[in-house]
């Protein structure tokens, strides 16, 4: 027989996290935005084109593929970036998505892994 403390914790815990995916979908929300444009793009607009990217992937991979792994903002600063790279005087190649580093991965950089050792020397 469950107490009513844990009930209520179960009910504030499901709320949390009902409450956090519905935050991260209101956060994508420009992202996927941005996202369907760039898909009209390439069905609509790119067909009619020449195929001229000398990147590989193509921009508007890069685009959708950057919006996907880091967001509206940096998403879009790399996209720009790379847009900016399209011109005569770039090589062009192959330009892939840098990773997505996790911010809390790092998080004892301030302190060195062996502080004992370091004190004792």
């Amino acid at each position: 027989m469950k107490s009513a403390l844990h009930e209520s914790r179960a009910d504030t815990a499901e709320g949390t996290s009902s409450a956090s995916s519905a935050w991260k979908s209101v956060r994508a929300l420009p992202a996927r935005t941005l996202i369907f444009f760039i898909e009209l793009y390439r069905t609509y607009v790119s067909p009619l084109r020449m195929p001229t990217c000398r990147f590989m992937p193509t921009c508007s991979e890069y685009a959708v593929e950057s919006l996907r792994t880091h967001g509206t903002i940096k998403g879009l600063l790399l996209t720009v970036v790379r847009l900016a790279k399209c011109a005569p005087w770039h090589p062009g190649g192959w330009d892939p998505v840098p990773a997505r580093h996790d911010r809390h991965a790092g998080s004892r950089r301030c302190c060195p892994a062996n502080v004992d050792e370091q004190r004792s020397t």
